[in-house]
């Protein structure tokens, strides 16, 4: 795997946030860790594929501790992975976040054996 760009993509946010946009031009896997003092929050992995478009699209996230799928945010503590080889921009929007802050970190990496 060939790791193409780390970021903290959200720092210590205390309300809903949105991260920067990542233009994905050879990332085909999104790795995502989510960390804090939150007692409730929700985080979703966002993608479009027109990189004209404003219609941001959820992603599915996989919790990497026992592979179940997040079809509706993620919202616990961990580390999680979602497909993104699809989608020209990605982003993460914490859409709640109560009781705490949150901090997501994101590595962007291309899993091809190129």
């Amino acid at each position: 795997m060939r790791v193409i760009s780390r970021a903290l993509l959200i720092d210590k946010a205390t309300a809903a946030t949105i991260s920067s946009v990542f233009v994905n031009s050879a990332c085909d896997v999104l790795g995502i860790q989510v960390e804090g003092t939150f007692t409730s929050a929700t985080v979703k992995v966002q993608g479009v594929v027109d990189e004209n478009s404003t219609d941001w699209q959820d992603i599915a996230a996989i919790d990497l501790t026992d592979l179940s799928t997040k079809t509706s945010g993620i919202t616990e503590t961990g580390v999680y992975q979602a497909p993104i080889d699809s989608f020209n921009k990605v982003r993460v929007n914490v859409t709640a976040v109560s009781g705490g802050n949150i901090s997501v970190y994101g590595q962007f990496a291309d899993s091809s054996n190129n």
